[in-house]
């Protein structure tokens, strides 16, 4: 009787055991050597058309001398390569906020801009990312610059934007303006009423189009977020962003982030509306056009300071500085909820500035991890830069939350999904034409020839709808991943 007691015990409790559902899996972040020395400020993140990661930073130096550098991430090695110098002088700003910035274009070619520590900018461009031209004025409209953003355009050139004070002397608002790199002609006039001190954020598109946002400011001082759209030669009237109806009579120094991958955008921001600091996160499919209503990010009225970016699967991570000044990381699945919250850098204590993210390695499908590099700047001035590597172990937490062994193949994650119509003329061999609707922030609506593979080919049928997927490679357009649609019935 004891032996079977005892058996039934063990059966009991193998059986619980075996039901407990597997563990949730972890988002971790480990510290790594950063190439930035001691006392350095100002880390800013951007990402090459290869997908490599720069750092860059300025080096105070003595009597003003300030040096600003910059180091790309070797993602075989996970180390920063050594630091190579853009520019010294007393020219040169160090600030926690307002900070140099780096976009890198389609060619490897690279531009920096950063604030002359007078009011104005200056600018450099490289071929390689290695030499450095002169630096030269940013505009001659104006001396009142600040808080730029950049972005490298499909077709080559680099767009950016920044606030301006050239109107606050005579009585006028912050105003927002845009250029292209290195281009004549005038200014361009994007909003003629901004917050003075909220820099703003600045995304492209496969399409050649853009997207920033920005904190506006009514006459009332309402501060919320609002977005203008770049059409690749011309600037579309701002729209609100989310109305929060924040009202507030100084600059709060909260910029909004935004990151895209084709048409699809994320976007973060800070809001002290209705006396609740809050951190939200919003999505959209449509380049823009349209958002979702926003989730809240934070769990503790944080300070702000939010970055975001998107992994090919929809996933968004989105980072913030909390209430009292630590790191936080909180995943937004593709179905658009929130996990939980994770704190980067364990003992990074109170930070100055505004943390940046970037991806270092997109996930790839299966149970492959993406990789993501965070810049900080800790509040003691004496520690300098660093950076932390966060895994995302994409395809775990795809099972943990869908439990349907349904996460993408690798080739499903390359490209945009298109929905379209073969046409019943087949052209040349290797290609074919189909009729498909609007890719917003990727391809306008309309009929185009796609080159394909030969068993692509041999599986299209004329006039049958299909789901695939697009990507250019080497400056051509791909259609691959091609599924027929049912035959509607009569």
């Amino acid at each position: 009787m004891r032996r079977c007691l005892a058996w039934c015990l063990a059966l009991l409790l193998a059986t619980a055991w075996a039901a407990e559902p597997a563990p949730k899996p972890v988002i971790t972040a480990v510290e790594i050597n950063s190439p930035a020395p001691a006392r350095s400020i100002g880390a800013a993140l951007t990402t090459g058309n290869d997908g490599t990661v720069w750092l860059s930073w300025v080096e105070p130096g003595r009597n003003g001398l300030n040096t600003l550098r910059c180091s790309t991430f070797d993602s075989s090695t996970r180390k920063w390569r050594p630091a190579r110098t853009i520019a010294t002088g007393t020219d040169v700003a160090a600030n926690a906020m307002d900070f140099p910035q780096l976009a890198l274009d389609a060619h490897g070619g690279a531009v920096a801009i950063w604030s002359d520590g007078r009011g104005g900018a200056l600018y450099s461009e490289s071929p390689d990312g290695v030499q450095w031209n002169d630096r030269l004025p940013w505009t001659g409209e104006s001396a009142q610059v600040e808080m730029c953003s950049l972005a490298p355009l499909a077709d080559g050139r680099v767009l950016a934007v920044w606030l301006d004070g050239r109107e606050v002397a005579k009585g006028g608002a912050t105003r927002l303006y845009a250029r292209i790199v290195g281009a004549t002609g005038p200014d361009v006039l994007v909003d003629t009423s901004v917050c003075d001190c909220c820099p703003p954020a600045l995304t492209a598109f496969p399409d050649g189009s853009a997207l920033v946002a920005y904190r506006g400011r009514t006459a009332g001082e309402i501060r919320d977020i609002r977005v203008a759209r770049f059409g690749g030669r011309s600037w579309d009237e701002p729209q609100p962003l989310s109305r929060d109806d924040w009202t507030i009579k100084g600059c709060p120094v909260n910029g909004p982030r935004l990151t895209s991958d084709g048409g699809r955008v994320a976007v973060t921001w800070f809001t002290g509306a209705d006396q609740d600091p809050r951190v939200l996160a919003s999505y959209s499919s449509e380049a823009g056009q349209r958002f979702l209503a926003p989730l809240r990010m934070d769990d503790d009225k944080p300070a702000g300071q939010p970055d975001t970016q998107l992994l090919r699967d929809g996933t968004m991570l989105v980072s913030w500085v909390g209430a009292n000044g630590d790191f936080w990381l909180r995943r937004i699945s593709p179905s658009f909820s929130a996990g939980a919250a994770v704190q980067i850098g364990s003992g990074a204590g109170r930070l100055q500035g505004s943390p940046r993210l970037a991806v270092a390695r997109q996930y790839t499908g299966g149970n492959s991890a993406a990789l993501l590099i965070a810049a900080y700047t800790p509040a003691d001035a004496n520690i300098g830069v660093r950076t932390v590597l966060i895994t995302v172990p994409e395809g775990d937490f795809l099972v943990a939350e869908n439990d349907c062994g349904c996460a993408p193949t690798p080739e499903q994650l390359l490209g945009f999904g298109l929905r379209g119509t073969i046409t019943d003329s087949l052209p040349s061999p290797g290609t074919l034409r189909v009729r498909h609707q609007e890719l917003p922030g990727v391809l306008a609506a309309g009929t185009r020839e796609f080159k394909v593979a030969p068993e692509v080919l041999a599986a299209a049928q004329p006039g049958r709808q299909f789901l695939g997927r697009v990507q250019r490679r080497d400056g051509e357009w791909w259609l691959f991943d091609l599924r027929l649609l049912a035959i509607p019935s009569p």
